[in-house]
C-alpha cells in the first residue's frame, strides 16, 4: 500500500505567511491536498508547522508537529514516515508548496515502477515525488539537514500534462498563479 506524507513543516518566511494556509478551491492548499490523496486511497500524514496545528486538526488524516521546521524537507519527511511506522515500503512525498498536480498525475506516479518516480512536463522535475524499496531506506538513514536528492541516486521521470506541476508557492509573486491553477484543476480530472 503506497502512503502520503504532507511536508508543511517550514516557516514560509520567503512567502511571508503560511504557504499551506493559501487559499485554494474553497479550503486551503494544505486541506485540499489532503483531500485529494485521501479521496484517492492513500493513507496520509501531514507534518506540520508548529503554527498549523490547530488548522491541521480537523484534517482527515494522522498530523505530526514539527518541532525543528528549520531541519527542512528531510527532517520533515523523517517525521511523517516515523508515524507511518517502519513497514511502510512506498511513500509520496507531496510538498505544500508544489500544488499543481492533479488525479492525472497521481495515477501515471503510482503506476510507474521504479525506486524513485518524479512527474515531468516539458522536460522538467515536479513534485509529488514517489519513493519505494532502497530509495525510502536511503531517506531514513540521511541526516535531518540532508538534501533528499542525496538519496535519490536515480529517478524515473514520467511525463504528464500538468501546467502547473512547477508552481512553488514560494515568494509573494507565485500567489499570482493561483487563480489559473484553480480554473485548471477545477476543469481537470481530480478526486
Amino acid at each position: 500500500m503506497v502512503h502520503a506524507v504532507v511536508l508543511a513543516g517550514g516557516a514560509s518566511r520567503r512567502l511571508g505567511q503560511p504557504k499551506a494556509l493559501v487559499p485554494l478551491l474553497g479550503g486551503t492548499v494544505l486541506s485540499v491536498a489532503v483531500e485529494r490523496l485521501t479521496a484517492f486511497g492513500l493513507e496520509t500524514v501531514v507534518v506540520a508547522h508548529p503554527s498549523l496545528a490547530a488548522d491541521a486538526q480537523g484534517l482527515p488524516c494522522r498530523t505530526v508537529i514539527n518541532p525543528r521546521p528549520d531541519d527542512g524537507r528531510t527532517g520533515s519527511l523523517h517525521l511523517g514516515l516515523l508515524e507511518l511506522g517502519p513497514e511502510v515500503t512506498e511513500v509520496l512525498v507531496c510538498p505544500v508548496d508544489r500544488p499543481g498536480w492533479d488525479a492525472s498525475v497521481l495515477r501515471c506516479v503510482l503506476n510507474t515502477p521504479g525506486e524513485s518516480v518524479v512527474p515531468s512536463y516539458e522536460g522538467r522535475a515536479g513534485h509529488p515525488l514517489l519513493v519505494r524499496g532502497e530509495a525510502l531506506v536511503r531517506i531514513k538513514a540521511l541526516a535531518g539537514d540532508a538534501p533528499l536528492r542525496d538519496a535519490l541516486q536515480s529517478r524515473i521521470l514520467v511525463d504528464v500534462n500538468a501546467p502547473f506541476l512547477h508552481l512553488n508557492l514560494d515568494r509573494p509573486d507565485d500567489l499570482a498563479s493561483i487563480s489559473a491553477l484553480e480554473t485548471w484543476l477545477a476543469g481537470g480530472e481530480n478526486p
